[in-house]
């Protein structure tokens, strides 16, 4: 794994590379007036970090650097948009816990989504970074390193994903709110980050601009 650095204990982090800075264009200023309202340093990477992988694992390589120099990493993907006055996602983490993310209940199941999650920097955070680095398998997934997420955490599909299998680093798993990564399928009443992964790049830019108009 390559290596990106950024400074700073509280970390606010996404990355955008190719047609998605289009993207960033649209959340920017939103990730700007979020870190600044509770004092996170807001690192934004623009270029490739390895290219020997398809580019969302570039989010591994940057986390599993930024994790051992911060003491809180948040990761927001640049296809989400923090809305006005969404509190800060610290005080919303569950305690012990180490990764929080929404886990999702659709028609797939329990799923969980790396699209937002707030992380606590250190050794356990930078091993499993590593472990999910390690998910060779799930290089060209459809999910891409959010199945690799999964798998470390023992999510397995049998007819609907299920946290199925024994797995060491589930115990440090703390599921927020899914106000945090609202998604079409599974959209949050009164959310705090907008999220539209798997949609065409038209389709997301359309729906990040009305929502970065009203916020």
């Amino acid at each position: 794994m390559n290596s990106a650095s950024g400074p700073g204990r509280r970390v606010l982090c996404t990355l955008a590379h190719g047609p998605h800075l289009e993207l960033l264009d649209i959340v920017g200023p939103a990730l700007e007036r979020y870190a600044d309202e509770y004092g996170y340093e807001l690192v934004v990477v623009r270029h490739r970090l390895d290219p020997s992988r398809p580019t969302p694992w570039d989010k591994v390589v940057l986390l599993h650097d930024l994790v051992q120099t911060n003491d809180l990493v948040v990761w927001i993907d640049v296809d989400a948009i923090v809305l006005r006055d969404a509190p800060d996602i610290a005080d919303a983490m569950i305690p012990g816990r180490f990764l929080n993310l929404v886990e999702h209940h659709t028609f797939a199941g329990r799923v969980p989504n790396s699209g937002v999650m707030a992380i606590s920097g250190g050794e356990q955070a930078r091993e499993f970074w590593e472990r999910v680095w390690n998910e060779r398998r799930c290089i060209h997934d459809v999910w891409w390193e959010n199945s690799a997420v999964m798998r470390v955490l023992g999510y397995r599909t049998v007819g609907t994903m299920q946290p199925l299998m024994p797995s060491r680093w589930r115990t440090g798993l703390g599921r927020l709110d899914g106000a945090w990564n609202s998604i079409p399928i599974a959209p949050a009443a009164q959310p705090f980050v907008a999220h539209f992964p798997g949609e065409d790049l038209e389709s997301r830019k359309r729906q990040l601009s009305q929502l970065a108009a009203v916020s």
